[in-house]
């Protein structure tokens, strides 16, 4: 005698090809964060397991569907995953260089206060720290400050002429992303090259217009 499930034709759906289902569907929080690319991955894995669970000689279970839609929802989502901070992550490479080409070009033009306005206030003494003037002595300048720090004065030394060869890479403190620039100047006036490393990172400001993102550099090294 036939079962029930044999007159009517039904088949189980089989658990795996449902959890590869689900799992494709969860792999969309990739495309908020790198550290969540691990869930289009294990979704490939569970809806291949699954294929071939429901694929298999003598197999009773339904849900073939289910899995070859979860393994594309996981492939789609991990792809645009990468794709996307692929690109993201070279515009903010670009962005992070047009920062420092302007930066340099502030710096050899003379607008100095211009060049130090796109410095964060911490990478300079603090009030109490600079030296006492006299009553008779005018305080020094912000300009004139700028330019006594050690990667701006050898800027400065380097001339306007020079080449100028600068790499940006990510970096990823605790605090969170950041870029570092290697810049090297060449032929200087000086004689030999000037290695600047800086770092700088985009920050948000309230202005009159609403919130806008500026870069500001973070660190000035001379190497």
């Amino acid at each position: 005698m036939k079962t029930t499930e044999e007159a009517t034709g039904y088949r189980p759906v089989s658990g795996l090809a449902v959890g590869a289902l689900t799992l494709g569907v969860i792999s969309a929080l990739a495309l908020t964060s790198p550290l969540l690319w691990g869930l289009p991955l294990l979704g490939v894995v569970l809806a291949v397991v699954a294929l071939r669970d429901v694929s298999r000689e003598g197999a009773e279970k339904a849900g073939r569907a289910a899995a070859l839609a979860g393994l594309a929802l996981s492939i789609g989502f991990g792809a645009q995953a990468v794709t996307g901070r692929l690109v993201a992550r070279r515009i903010m490479a670009d962005r992070a260089g047009a920062v420092v080409a302007t930066w340099l070009d502030a710096i050899r033009d003379g607008n100095l206060v211009e060049a130090r306005g796109m410095v964060v206030p911490d990478l300079f003494p603090s009030p109490h720290e600079r030296p006492l003037h006299s009553h008779d002595e005018p305080p020094e300048p912000p300009d004139a400050e700028f330019a006594r720090v050690p990667a701006v004065a050898a800027i400065l030394r380097c001339g306007g002429a020079a080449g100028r060869d600068v790499r940006c890479e990510e970096i990823q403190p605790p605090e969170g992303p950041r870029w570092s620039a290697a810049v090297r100047l060449a032929p200087c006036a000086t004689g030999g090259p000037v290695t600047v490393r800086i770092e700088l990172e985009p920050r948000s400001h309230r202005e009159k217009s609403g919130r806008v993102q500026r870069w500001m550099v973070t660190k000035l090294e001379l190497e």
